[in-house]
């Protein structure tokens, strides 16, 4: 009796593992935040990107994580992004793509210099912001600007480099206003609640006499998507 009792339960347990395993896969996705805010005169850059990050789990796992995502987070399952620059002159909006991907170019200390903006790209190389994207700095360029001077240059909020004034995304519940010479105003402001929320940034322009315009909306709450949308979202180009 004692051994038919133990092969019940193990024939119970292994029912339950295989119903486990059979449970449906929940997707969910969210949006990356990260921007810099570059201004002098009557013009701005905000340097950002637009980014992707997706998560699945089955659905016994999924209430688990959602309870600790603010103490561990886990590693995305997939990823895809590409750098966004967005111009502002007095008479335009210009939007900058660069090369999207899961693998797109990481660019790191954006510092303007001599009229252009140069980072530190892969392979601790020096890379020049161009209107499709960072390019490899060119020997003159090398010359004239040593890529190991980069992470030393002070970035902090109002910080000035080159005639630019340099401000990060706010924090959850604060904004700042970059006035620009030709009477404009860039309002940004991070709506999220709490410190531990997800970030929610949203840019706008405000010009004299003129509607607002937004410039940047992103929530970067994750949301659920079917199987089918988010196999569309991170498809391989």
């Amino acid at each position: 009796m004692e051994q038919k009792y133990k092969i019940a339960i193990g024939v119970g347990a292994l029912v339950i593992l295989l119903a486990v395993l059979s449970l449906p896969t929940v997707y969910y996705v969210g949006n990356g935040i990260d921007g810099t805010l570059y201004w002098k005169g009557n013009e701005a850059y905000l340097f950002t990107a637009e980014s992707k990050a997706g998560y699945h789990f089955s659905y016994l796992a999924f209430p688990l994580v959602l309870a600790v995502q603010f103490y561990w987070a886990p590693s995305p399952a997939n990823k895809w992004g590409c750098p966004l620059v967005i111009h502002v002159t007095p008479t335009a909006i210009e939007r900058q793509h660069g090369a999207c991907g899961d693998a797109q170019v990481q660019a790191n200390f954006v510092t303007p210099y001599d009229n252009n903006f140069y980072a530190v790209c892969e392979g601790a190389t020096l890379c020049r912001w161009a209107e499709n994207g960072y390019v490899t700095a060119t020997a003159k360029e090398n010359k004239r600007l040593d890529v190991g001077a980069l992470p030393a240059i002070a970035r902090g909020n109002n910080e000035v480099i080159s005639g630019w004034r340099v401000h990060y995304f706010p924090d959850a519940g604060d904004h700042f206003e970059a006035r620009l010479t030709d009477g404009s105003v860039i309002s940004v402001a991070n709506r999220a609640k709490h410190l531990r929320s997800y970030p929610w940034v949203v840019v706008d322009l405000l010009r004299p006499d003129q509607t607002a315009q937004e410039l940047y909306n992103v929530n970067g709450l994750p949301r659920i998507f079917s199987k089918k949308a988010y196999v569309a979202t991170f498809r391989a180009p």
